[in-house]
């Protein structure tokens, strides 16, 4: 008979499978699945070998039954190979696919529904280890019912205490909080699961068994103090995913939390105070929702709604872009893990990264399974609810309803998280919930005596031991392979006749792949002929090996399956730089420019490199405004004074020039003393708001109509405390505004704050300004200081200083300059006086500044 020994000892076995799965990031590495596998294997098969018939759990509902037998066969038939004429009906990319390989090898007659078969084998055998832990916690839970109802929950409460546990350190050492996972989003998805089924249990402990009701007892001693134990877990568990400030697992953890209560006073209330007891509960969890959060948590909220709420964060362009993959293979999908292979065909948004996900859970289902496959695994979804659903409100005992509303509770929340993310791509997570689906079904909402013969179908018992055995071939078989053989090509091709495939680690050791066998090279191709690289690969070698038109073949097949991808565009773009087709190869980096940022600096040193003409660049090769700027900014990097000009005027006539634009290249010419160059860009930039400037006026802004911008060639003021100095727009000489400077009254200031560098050639030039004064003190006033800034003359003029209350009075100076002066500064000068009252106040207006030019 099935003893609480065996159940103990069966349980503390899957307990460590799947601890050790949660603790090694997620079992996200392959080794790592594998060994978690290998746990569930050898407990799965010893279990249904020793355990008696009639201890076996009872027949699943039909609809359960066939929904969890189909799952697992709809991706295995995935990979099943069909005639290619019948491919082409049911899947006509997919078809497209298999026939582009025609013109480099003889085209199979079959092929599988996948576009990589390697990849949803191993998918499958994912698949049949959830199935295998769903199928056998199914079976252990039932045998505990009813004495011991809650025994396969409380090895998942542990497991998540612990990892809670872990994340509160991490949080108390200034660390972020992730726990094993090293992304707060997984970490935060597995404790949002497990916490509403310790919430439930603590709700279970704390309620009133019918006899004690009548009693009017106290609850005993030993269930208090382990409610007590349960609530500091569930505790323990909210804040690590409070913690982690994961939105999504925040949001979906209160939802889940929120369902159980809700659930919890709908189901025993009848009439008004059913309505009223829901109310209140709505109320609560609203201020818990606004309340509970971190400042941390609160402030990540606040910067989605104030800027990328539109966007979820970035995910919706994908998510539209993977409404084009569901379209493309809408029946049977693109097959089981294929989601990065197949989205990239299809991806003309953040082009400079790679989506193995889709951080969308039903999206990505449906691209890789079709609406076939969506449809069967929704329906198994939704009939594991179903029965955990009427648990919990038509359980005949207190332990099944509140372990009903647990896991109603755990599915609400994975539900809501798998919106905006990909929790049931990480395994661990999808074990975890394959584990608690197993809880689920295992809950009778009638009563079902073990000692009554019910049906219970040899068959599942016997495939259960077929999917063990597979897991206990398959699984060592991976280890031993990643472990000793990943980076040899013959022992892997070996291993891929029986599934295990890893066509990238093939490549691992060679430094180019265009130096790898051609053969090799196409039977990666024949593996994976949906992924651009591959054929960028084959046509690199091709044209290695001097076969032009092949190579061609093959980079127009990268193209087709990436079209948008920055480093497929640029392999084309060597590709054709190699033939000497230019104008080919600026189209692909063109469309590299227009989609991001990322590869501009690999795109500009491509022209370089193969020695592009400016002409070329700028009409075939910068797409917009800001490529064409990032070009000018790489040639000033580089130190190319031979392009930058031309480049400068190109940007100048075709409006692409900005002032941030102007400021940087008008400090690179200043920096290698092209003066006169950089004065003269300048203008031609300002264009038709150059007033004058280097016409008639050598001085900019010399009116102070706009705002000073600490260009070069524009004014520059500094700051200075016990001075203000401002633009007044209600007091001008001519114009609109004139500079306002106003001293404080507090100290001997010595001010040269407001400059202005003018380029100056030789000559005879009639310096101007007006000066407006009120009240300025002291024995020292304000003017000009006009000098050579190189110093190598002997300029240095300084005006008439006005002191007390004046009017708009003309300050005028000759200056001549010298074939040695380049540049001169003009400043707004009040020199310190010697005398005792030397604190300077009142205030000065400047306005109609020139220095023209006589001869």
């Amino acid at each position: 008979m099935f003893s609480r020994a065996l159940q103990i000892a069966y349980l503390g076995v899957l307990a460590i499978g799947i601890g050790y799965g949660v603790f090694k990031d997620g079992a996200y590495a392959l080794t790592d699945w594998n060994i978690t596998l290998l746990v569930l294997g050898v407990a799965a098969v010893v279990y249904w070998l020793l355990t008696d018939p009639i201890d076996l759990a009872p027949s699943l509902d039909p609809w359960l039954r066939w929904s969890t037998l189909l799952f697992p066969s709809y991706v295995a038939l995935q990979l099943v190979p069909i005639p290619a004429f019948l491919l082409k009906i049911v899947s006509p990319v997919r078809a497209e696919i298999l026939n582009s390989l025609a013109p480099l090898i003889r085209p199979s007659k079959f092929a599988p529904l996948s576009i990589d078969p390697s990849t949803t084998f191993a998918y499958l055998f994912r698949i049949l280890g959830y199935t295998l832990i769903f199928l056998l916690i199914r079976e252990i839970a039932w045998r505990s019912w009813p004495r011991t109802s809650w025994a396969a929950a409380i090895p998942l409460i542990g497991v998540a205490t612990l990892e809670g546990g872990l994340g509160l350190v991490q949080w108390a050492s200034g660390a972020e909080v992730d726990g094993t996972y090293g992304n707060r989003n997984h970490f935060a998805g597995l404790l949002e699961m497990i916490l509403p089924i310790a919430a439930a249990y603590a709700m279970s402990l704390l309620s009133r068994e019918p006899g004690l009701e009548r009693s009017r007892a106290g609850l005993p001693p030993a269930r208090a103090v382990l409610a007590c134990v349960i609530l500091s877990f569930s505790t323990i568990i909210l804040l690590g995913i409070l913690y982690s400030l994961s939105k999504s697992g925040f949001v979906s953890s209160i939802a889940g939390l929120f369902v159980i209560a809700a659930l919890a006073v709908w189901n025993p209330l009848r009439g008004w105070m059913k309505w009223l007891a829901l109310a209140g509960v709505v109320v609560g969890f609203l201020v818990v929702l606004v309340f509970l959060p971190t400042d941390e948590l609160a402030k990540r909220f606040g910067d989605v709604f104030s800027g990328e709420w539109a966007t979820g964060e970035g995910r919706a362009p994908i998510w539209a872009n993977t409404l084009r993959l569901i379209a493309a293979y809408p029946v049977f999908g693109c097959g089981m893990g294929n989601y990065e292979t197949a989205f990239l065909r299809y991806q003309s948004v953040e082009v400079d990264r790679d989506f193995t996900y889709a951080h969308n859970d039903y999206l990505e289902f449906a691209s890789e399974l079709g609406l076939v496959g969506f449809l069967i695994l929704g329906g198994l979804m939704l009939a594991i609810f179903s029965s955990a659903f009427r648990a919990s409100a038509r359980g005949l005992d207190i332990n099944t309803r509140y372990l009903g509303l647990g896991c109603v509770g755990a599915l609400t929340a994975i539900s809501i998280h798998s919106m905006t993310d990909f929790n049931m791509y990480i395994p661990a997570n999808a074990l975890v919930l394959a584990w608690i689906s197993g809880i689920c079904v295992s809950l009778p909402s009638r009563y079902m005596d073990p000692a009554i013969s019910l049906p219970r179908p040899r068959f599942f018992s016997i495939g259960a031991i077929v999917l063990a055995s597979l897991l206990l071939v398959y699984a060592p078989a991976w280890i031993v392979f990643e472990t000793y053989f990943r980076n040899n090509s013959r022992v892997e091709s070996f291993f891929c006749r029986f599934g295990i495939c890893d066509t990238d680690a093939v490549f691992g050791n060679a430094k180019d792949a265009a130096a790898i066998p051609e053969a090799q090279l196409l039977e990666a191709l024949s593996r994976d002929a949906a992924t651009p690289s591959r054929w960028c690969d084959l046509g690199e070698a091709l044209l290695n090996h001097d076969q032009p038109e092949k190579a061609r073949y093959c980079f127009s097949r990268a193209l087709i399956l990436g079209p948008d991808v920055p480093p497929v565009l640029l392999r084309v773009a060597n590709f054709h730089y190699r033939l000497r087709e230019n104008k080919s190869a600026l189209e692909s980096t063109s469309r590299v420019l227009s989609k991001t940022s990322t590869y501009d600096d690999q795109v500009f040193q491509s022209y370089r490199e193969n020695k592009l003409t400016l002409p070329e660049v700028f009409s075939q090769g910068l797409p917009g405004k800001r490529s064409s700027q990032e070009y000018l900014r790489f040639l000033m990097s580089t130190g190319n004074m031979t392009d930058a000009p031309t480049a400068w005027e190109w940007i100048v006539s075709h409006g692409s020039a900005d002032d941030r634009l102007a400021r940087d290249y008008v400090r690179f010419l200043v920096a290698d003393e092209r003066y006169e160059t950089a004065a003269e860009s300048w203008a031609l930039y300002l264009g038709d708001r150059r007033n004058h400037y280097l016409e008639s006026n050598w001085i900019y802004n010399g009116g102070f109509e706009l705002q000073p911008e600490q260009l070069f060639f524009d004014w520059r003021i500094e700051h200075l405390d016990s001075v203000e100095t401002d633009l007044d727009g209600s007091v001008a000489h001519s114009g609109s505004q004139s500079l306002r400077i106003r001293f404080g009254g507090q100290e001997n200031v010595d001010f040269h704050h407001v400059s202005q560098t003018a380029f100056v050639k030789p000559g005879t030039y009639r310096f101007e300004a007006y000066i407006r004064t009120q009240e300025i003190t002291t024995n020292q006033g304000i003017g000009f200081h006009l000098r050579d800034i190189g110093g190598s003359s002997h300029l240095d003029i300084r005006t008439k200083r006005l002191l007390g209350t004046n009017d708009w009075t003309k300050l005028e100076e000759i200056v001549r300059v010298s074939p040695e002066t380049k540049l001169l500064s003009i400043q707004v000068i009040r020199e310190p006086s010697l005398k005792f009252d030397n604190k300077i106040s009142g205030t000065v207006w400047i306005d109609s500044v020139s220095l023209s030019r006589l001869d």
